[in-house]
């Protein structure tokens, strides 16, 4: 019989009862039913998935997209008396081996797991042999292809339900009623309970100003950071204008540090502990800081430049002011930027002549079984592979999302003398470039809804909710366009 979950929300995690939305899904993943949540940045998803887990015996298993998150959640999970685990790349066989061997003893509650693993027929097979009482997606919106972060790996997770008799829970801080039913549909949700919740944040006041040079724009930034209390996060399109932000803030005496994925994990670790525990004010980052980030006094988020897509926005801009205080999110913007993230949408959606091209050269490198391990040091090079890691963007993650190569597990590390992953693909003889067309599409589309907010005349409040389906109670009073007006 499964415990009280308020009891155990008060004894494990210390919250005197759940925040809106929280407990319908909490209810509906322990009477067994499928359940899709949406709940804002800073709703609380991991609650969701926490208490059930706490709540039922056996095992729970968790969708993530990172393994910078994944670790975040464990240790989350763990500090709340449940038994966590990860499996993920970078972990050696044997990390890996013995967190499979304690699930399989019934030693494990929750295990996080990347969408791609579910590929894989030996964990497949893993599967079948232990008890999974439930299966929470996080960050659902990757499955949709009208989702700002589309992840073809995520697309493939309902193929599970054809031998995992449990129920399905599907969390995401941001989907547009479009992305709400591709979502539905693609996790083949039965009779779901949807719980969608108010995306207005009152606390916080939204403003995008005009932006002018690098330099004008980090000098604004240091005012706005001056006048500021508490912590604020400064985002940045680009590693190299990360770091050009935080040498001009440090360089006007502001204790700043710099997160990105270029840096070492030991690093962005360190500046995430120094941020997370108060040492640290002010971190520039790209979007590779801040899911999982929860922290409650954070007043101020700036964007240097505004994001390729509102959801994008939304979400990051969402991780001010969690404490319900008031907060500023302060965005700028200029015609120029424009061009800087037409070549970001080239790059994560390449025109059909260079797919077409680098799917032809994976085609006469692969091997009698159809396969191609990325070990030749030129190739990875032509590829994006040269730092070992799985590009974000480009040809290889475009091909992928189109369904062309399937990455394969890791083959360990060797053959380019970097000691880094080898990745393994299979190669398709087909390529739907028809499908590429509609990305690019989708993507320029979510590109016209920011610069229609960002010129846009009316309330900023109002134009952000309307974006995702929600119609505002009124103007906000409080955002730089409603000001102008009572001015």
């Amino acid at each position: 019989m499964p415990k009280d979950p308020v009891r155990l929300l008060q004894r494990h995690i210390g919250y005197p009862g759940f925040r809106p939305g929280q407990e319908e899904l909490v209810q509906a993943v322990l009477a067994g039913r499928d359940a899709l949540g949406v709940l804002p940045t800073g709703g609380g998803k991991s609650v969701c998935y926490q208490v059930p887990a706490l709540a039922l015996d056996g095992l729970s298993l968790v969708v993530t997209p990172l393994v910078s998150l994944m670790e975040d959640q464990v240790g989350r999970a763990r500090a709340i008396g449940l038994r966590a685990a990860h499996l993920s790349a970078t972990q050696s066989a044997r990390e890996r081996s013995a967190s499979l061997t304690r699930a399989r003893a019934g030693e494990l509650d929750l295990l996080f797991v990347a969408p791609e693993r579910l590929d894989m027929l030996a964990f497949r097979e893993f599967l079948k042999e232990v008890d999974v009482r439930f299966l929470a997606v996080d960050e659902a919106h990757c499955i949709s292809e009208w989702g700002y972060d589309f992840r073809p790996a995520y697309r493939r997770i309902g193929v599970l339900r054809g031998f995992l008799p449990c129920p399905v829970l599907a969390l995401t801080a941001t989907a547009t009623p479009a992305v709400r039913h591709d979502v539905m549909h693609s996790l083949s949700l039965r009779d779901p309970l949807v719980v969608v919740k108010s995306f207005d944040r009152p606390n916080l006041s939204w403003s995008v100003r005009p932006g002018g040079a690098p330099y004008e724009r980090a000098e604004h930034v240091y005012r706005l950071l001056r006048s500021h209390g508490g912590c604020s996060i400064v985002y940045a399109p680009t590693r190299r204008s990360v770091e050009a932000v935080r040498d001009r803030l440090a360089g006007w005496g502001l204790r700043t540090e710099a997160y990105h994925a270029g840096l070492p994990g030991e690093e962005r670790t360190r500046v995430q502990a120094a941020f997370m525990n108060g040492e640290c004010r002010v971190v520039v980052a790209t979007n590779a800081f801040g899911m999982g980030i929860d922290k409650a006094d954070v007043r101020l988020v700036a964007h240097v430049q505004l994001p390729s897509t509102l959801e994008a926005y939304y979400q990051e801009a969402g991780r001010a002011g969690r404490d319900g205080a008031g907060s500023s999110c302060v965005a700028f913007h200029a015609r120029a930027d424009r061009r800087l993230t037409l070549r970001f949408i080239d790059r994560t959606h390449p025109p059909p002549g260079l797919l077409r091209r680098v799917h032809r050269q994976l085609k006469r490198k692969r091997d009698g079984a159809g396969i191609v391990s990325f070990i030749d040091p030129e190739l990875c090079r032509a590829l994006g592979l040269g730092s070992g890691a799985w590009p974000e963007a480009g040809p290889l993650a475009a091909l992928e999302r189109l369904g062309a190569i399937r990455r394969l597990e890791e083959a360990g590390t060797g053959g380019n003398g970097s000691g880094s992953l080898t990745h393994r693909v299979g190669v398709r003889d087909h390529l739907d470039l028809s499908a590429a067309a509609r990305l690019r599409r989708h993507a320029r589309a979510k590109l016209a809804a920011v610069l229609r907010y960002a010129g846009g005349r009316g309330c900023r409040r109002r134009a952000l909710l309307g974006y995702f389906g929600e119609a505002a109670p009124g103007a906000c009073g409080s955002c730089d366009r409603c000001a102008a007006a009572v001015s």
